[in-house]
């Protein structure tokens, strides 16, 4: 990988200080599902994922959907300790050009300062109820171009792994978190339409969920 694996380390180092320093809660997180769960169970019938909870096997499906990303995510660190470990992930090519490790450092560089502003944001504006549902609904700074900037960000960083090691694996692994998110962010959508109705049906109207909405003014 050469001077790559230090974008890639970096980019570890980045996100294990943002989830241990610097996390924002989410109403479409495990943990906060989960772990929760057991203290205020009255609370969590209020929860957008109630009747997922209620279901073992939903339970379940959500649990390994986490550890089946969380894995997955760990494959290019494993892979830099261990560099013959590549060859177990069908790759579709020996190495990754220099155009593709020019684009996959950005891709890592843009996805971590996304998901650090996006944070950022969330944390100096807004603050949470129990099960990491918001408050108030925040739609300045970056939270007016994306709805959801974090998710964004983590799927630069995620396409970036896989442009490090372009294989079957990888890909796979990319295609399950954007699935998995997908369905978590749907979650987090049933509370904010819950919660704030008409404001939240026009700041989807004007927002885009992962794109910015560009209107031509006629």
């Amino acid at each position: 990988m050469g001077g790559l694996k230090y974008f890639i380390l970096a980019t570890y180092a980045a996100q294990i200080v943002q989830i241990c320093f610097y996390s924002a809660p989410s109403a479409g997180s495990t943990l906060e599902m989960l772990f929760k769960l057991k203290k205020d169970p009255e609370g969590s019938r209020q929860h957008p994922a109630a009747a997922a909870l209620r279901s073992r096997s939903k339970v379940a499906m959500l649990v390994l959907a986490t550890l089946a990303v969380t894995i997955t995510s760990l494959i290019p660190l494993i892979t830099i300790m261990h560099p013959r470990i590549f060859k177990l992930l069908l790759p579709v090519m020996s190495a990754p050009n220099e155009l593709m490790q020019t684009v996959c450092i950005l891709f890592l560089v843009l996805g971590n300062v996304l998901t650090y502003i996006a944070v950022a944001t969330l944390r100096c504006h807004v603050s949470f109820h129990g099960f990491g549902e918001t408050t108030r609904l925040h739609t300045a700074g970056i939270y007016g171009y994306l709805r959801n900037p974090i998710t964004v960000g983590l799927a630069l960083v995620y396409a970036g792994f896989f442009l490090a090691l372009p294989s079957a694996v990888m890909l796979i692994g990319l295609i399950f978190f954007l699935v998995n998110s997908n369905y978590r962010i749907k979650m987090e959508e049933i509370y904010l339409q819950r919660a704030f109705g008409d404001d939240y049906t026009r700041y989807r109207q004007q927002v885009g969920k992962f794109f910015p909405l560009f209107r031509i003014k006629r």
